[in-house]
């Protein structure tokens, strides 16, 4: 039977080992008193969405801060920094994607279901990291026509609209309840205008607020008329 030290032994080596960085961060990187909140700070960030408060985001904008001032104002820091980073990126050049390629992975959320008369259902899914639609059909077989229709990826009608205003011609949105709706390029303008001065989270809610239907396509196109110069 192991002692009470052995197992101390063998949980401290499962955890993640900062000695190095606290020993910077005792030299002035950061607030020495803040060493194991930094330590919580640093294994949140292995996840794969970490969420942080406030207080959270200000130590990391602050540490942050202070090492981008260390690599760009201190010559050999900067030296070795620039080596390294040459270094791997040689060695992942042929693995790294390219930023247009999308991720491997999707997370896809569920928004809704429309059920056909022969109970055939079609689910729709929203990936947030492409913005976009997915319509997932189950259930009994269904009509070859709709199944075509229903199937493709449906675009976002945030989407379309950032189109009519590139080609400035009336074009038809789709909406997530599947009714259509003809947009003009001024009523695309005024909202993409809106979209683009909102934050990410709000950005997330307004898009989605212009997808769903054509009521809250109006309200949504409202709000804009309202608040666009």
């Amino acid at each position: 039977m192991k002692s009470l030290l052995d197992f101390k032994s063998i949980v401290e080596e499962e955890k993640s080992d900062y000695s190095k960085f606290d020993a910077l961060v005792r030299a002035g990187l950061a607030n020495k008193a803040q060493i194991q909140r930094i330590h919580k700070i640093l294994d949140k960030m292995g996840e794969e969405r970490p969420n942080f408060n406030n207080a959270d985001k200000m130590i990391i904008q602050n540490l942050f801060n202070k090492m981008v001032d260390l690599i760009s104002n201190n010559k050999q820091i900067n030296q070795q920094a620039r080596r390294v980073v040459k270094e791997e990126v040689i060695e992942l050049d042929e693995v790294v994607d390219t930023p247009k390629d999308p991720p491997n992975t999707l997370v896809l959320r569920r928004k809704s279901i429309r059920i056909f008369p022969d109970n055939t259902r079609i689910a729709l899914y929203y990936n947030n990291t492409l913005d976009k639609y997915f319509s997932v059909p189950y259930g009994p077989k269904i009509d070859s026509a709709i199944q075509a229709e229903e199937t493709q990826i449906q675009e976002a009608v945030i989407d379309t609209l950032h189109k009519i205003v590139k080609s400035k011609q009336h074009e038809p949105v789709q909406f997530a309840d599947g009714t259509k709706l003809k947009v003009d390029h001024y009523t695309a303008s005024a909202i993409t205008k809106v979209h683009g001065a909102l934050n990410d989270d709000n950005k997330k809610k307004y898009a989605d607020m212009v997808h769903k239907s054509k009521d809250h396509f109006k309200r949504a196109s409202d709000f804009a008329f309202r608040h666009v110069k």
